[in-house]
């Protein structure tokens, strides 16, 4: 009957199972058999011999490198939606600039100085608009 930490008798029911599978041989065989049956468990206590149930998979993109083929999908509706709504925003931009032009030039109800100088600003600031908002499109069109 192997012997507990105070050298008391044990019954093999209560030992771990581990030490259950020595077997009873002299003390040199019994260390090695405590190194085949233990060390491994120490050295490596998780270890399974089964394969990964998932697997991550990279695609291309310029936002999430590691996003599957569904986030790319999201991605390219969002750069899509997002090239539609700045385009619509640069054409808006393009008519307010044409439309101050006009204003600029005198051409409207209002061609007091004042009226003109204002529409000569809005045109600028609407042309920086255009700029803008051309860009993003662009940008968000490259991304589709």
């Amino acid at each position: 009957m192997p012997l507990d930490e105070g050298g008391v008798g044990k019954s093999q029911s209560s030992l771990p199972p581990l030490l259950k599978k020595l077997p009873s041989h002299s003390s040199s065989n019994l260390s090695s058999s405590i190194n085949q049956l233990i060390k491994p468990h120490l050295l490596f206590p998780n270890q399974t011999n089964q394969p990964p149930t998932t697997f991550k998979m990279s695609a291309p993109n310029a936002n999430n490198p590691n996003e599957g083929i569904v986030g790319q999908i999201g991605n390219s509706l969002n750069n899509a939606a997002q090239y539609v709504s700045e385009t619509v925003q640069g054409t808006g931009a393009t008519a307010s600039k044409e439309a101050n032009k006009e204003q600029a030039k005198g051409n409207t109800a209002d061609s007091s100085i004042s009226g003109r100088v204002s529409g000569a600003m809005g045109a600028a600031s609407d042309k920086m608009d255009e700029k803008k908002h051309e860009t993003s499109a662009e940008a968000n069109k490259r991304s589709i």
